[in-house]
């Protein structure tokens, strides 16, 4: 079985603090991955996945997706220094450039016939806009959050893609609350990656 993970810091090792800790690691080793290629990386925006996209050779028999995050996070942060004031065409830029880039990777993935995981972006703050001040997002983007989340639930019902939703998995966890999956503001720790493998791993089994 050949296993191909797409996307950001949601997937990788290095924020768990654990050597093959991360979501994408923990998958390929419960779906017993005979080969595993891991295309993600700390940064990684949706212009990243389509660039990685072209480096893909043998179709794979599953797949993972998590990106989005960093296109809302810089977008929103880029926009957030200007007066915006009422200009909804500027705030409507933060989610409707992630979402077409992802319309166009979920076309190229869907061309592969296999098993397809895309992913939500979680909310660190758990709703909290306060919190959302303090990571220096403005709270005026929220809107723009939640469009996000439902352009990508509407892609996985629109490709067929097995839809992980991460933004549900991770309510309750965020970076105040009791059982934090959440490190560095916006990375999820160790607990937050085993989560988020397991329920891949529940996904991919049909659970």
């Amino acid at each position: 079985m050949l296993y191909l993970a797409l996307g950001d810091s949601i997937s990788i090792d290095y924020y768990t603090g654990v050597p093959g800790g991360g979501a994408a690691c923990q998958f390929a080793q419960l779906i017993r991955a005979d080969k595993f290629v891991d295309l993600t990386y700390d940064g990684c925006t949706t212009d990243g996945v389509i660039e990685l996209l072209a480096s893909v050779g043998e179709p794979p028999d599953v797949a993972t997706l998590t990106a989005g995050g960093n296109d809302f996070i810089m977008r929103s942060s880029s926009l957030g220094r200007l007066a915006l004031g009422e200009d909804v065409r500027l705030l409507d830029e933060v989610s409707r450039c992630p979402l077409n880039n992802l319309r166009a990777i979920s076309e190229a993935m869907s061309a592969w016939r296999c098993p397809v995981i895309i992913n939500t972006v979680y909310d660190p703050t758990d709703g909290d806009d306060s919190l959302s001040l303090q990571m220096g997002i403005d709270f005026r983007f929220r809107e723009q959050f939640n469009r996000l989340n439902s352009g990508i639930r509407q892609i996985a019902v629109e490709r067929g893609f097995l839809l992980a939703d991460l933004e549900e998995l991770f309510r309750g966890h965020g970076i105040i609350s009791p059982d934090p999956w959440i490190t560095r503001y916006v990375e999820p720790n160790y607990a937050g990656a085993t989560a988020i493998a397991k329920y891949w791993l529940a996904l991919h089994r049909g659970e």
